[in-house]
């Protein structure tokens, strides 16, 4: 049995579609801008390439999804070199973003990722905090209306143990709290065992990483593994444990093309409470659904999806996944916990010397499932 509920769907009429409008409105300045004042040419010299480089970038986001609603924010990043001598490591990022919602849904976050030592330390540290008005329907009863408030804390750090492998350690603290909307609200919380969370977790992280490229690879793969501990004395009602394994595979069939490969897997044990169960949803795995929307145990994902930047500045995208999100042991995996989902998207540009894409991505999964995301940088 499924151990999640559905989400009341948000997108009402058009919306969805004037928010892609205004996404490809934006897109089409931003190609005005570029061919007006960064147009790199053969001509160009490379002290004019050097003369024009900005370590700023700055892009809008324009969100709705069923879990957010419909709404709008910004995402900023500053490119930089801690150490300008050292011209081995790939450039570190600081981002900060922030979004709200015609819900009242907000969130904001900061996220720093430094490459140290020719590439041998890895540093990478977050901080985000906001709250969703959520809508839930609870077959038989109706809606569940309440409030979530979510903070997370963030940090991680990698060594380079031998060519391209790495080896270390994260910790992650998290306070999740639920606030009643309606008498429904109340039913729901006992039914799933929602309760107000705030504990603390570490573990240890391994990968490998030939990837040519941190932002927008044509050639290599990641393999990555974290082991997480949320033992009760730092906060859990129950102590459980979290691992995460992913590989993504990138290759490049022509010039301008990149097949990107992901598979995924997230395992929890059967004790894990509702706020530590895998979904889809979640960072990319699978796109077209809400995360939050289905909860299980146990979440096993592939996705591929193919890359065309037709031009210096413009792209398009076209992907597929499917998933398998189940309880207990792989025994139990069958049609009824397996899903689909496939989707189109647009890009632009911002940064041609970091290669870091302005994505619009349009994803469906089953039963009128559908999930529209403007962000910077690619899904995985």
């Amino acid at each position: 049995m499924k151990r999640g509920v559905r989400h009341r769907h948000r997108i009402r009429g058009r919306l969805p579609w004037v928010a892609i409008g205004f996404a490809l409105l934006l897109l089409m300045g931003g190609a005005v801008a570029a061919a007006n004042g960064d147009d790199d040419t053969a001509e160009t010299t490379e002290a004019t390439k050097k003369k024009k480089e900005r370590p700023f970038v700055i892009a809008p986001m324009v969100i709705s999804n069923p879990a957010f609603g419909n709404g709008g924010g910004v995402t900023a990043l500053y490119l930089y070199r801690p150490r300008k001598e050292d011209t081995v490591s790939p450039v570190s990022t600081l981002a900060g973003f922030g979004a709200y919602s015609d819900t009242g849904s907000f969130f904001v976050g900061l996220f720093n990722k430094m490459h140290l030592k020719e590439d041998h330390l890895r540093l990478t540290m977050g901080l985000a905090g906001g709250r969703l008005e959520n809508e839930f329907e609870i077959p038989q009863l109706g809606t569940a209306e309440f409030s979530n408030d979510i903070g997370v804390l963030f940090a991680r750090s990698e060594w380079r143990v031998w060519r391209d492998w790495f080896l270390g350690a994260q910790a992650v603290y998290g306070d999740v709290s639920y606030e009643e909307g309606n008498e429904l609200s109340r039913i729901f919380f006992e039914l799933y065992d929602v309760e107000d969370n705030a504990s603390g977790a570490f573990g240890l992280v391994a990968n490998r990483d030939t990837r040519e490229h941190q932002r927008y690879p044509h050639e290599g793969t990641f393999i990555g593994f974290t082991g997480n501990l949320v033992p009760e004395w730092l906060g859990s009602e129950v102590g459980y444990h979290v691992i995460d394994a992913e590989v993504n595979h990138f290759r490049s069939p022509a010039r301008g093309h990149v097949l990107a490969l992901r598979a995924y897997g997230r395992f929890t044990p059967s004790d894990t409470p509702y706020s530590g169960l895998s979904t889809l949803g979640r960072r990319s795995d699978l796109r077209g659904y809400t995360s939050g929307e289905i909860v299980a145990e146990n979440l096993i994902s592939t996705q591929a999806e193919y890359r065309w930047m037709f031009t210096r500045r413009f792209g398009a995208v076209g992907f597929a996944g499917a998933a398998a999100l189940y309880d207990g042991d792989m025994g139990n995996i069958g049609s009824d916990t397996l899903y689909y989902s496939g989707g189109v998207g647009l890009r632009f540009r911002l940064n041609v010397e970091n290669r870091i894409n302005f994505r619009v991505d349009y994803a469906w999964g089953e039963n009128d499932e559908e999930g529209f995301y403007v962000s910077v940088g690619e899904a995985f």
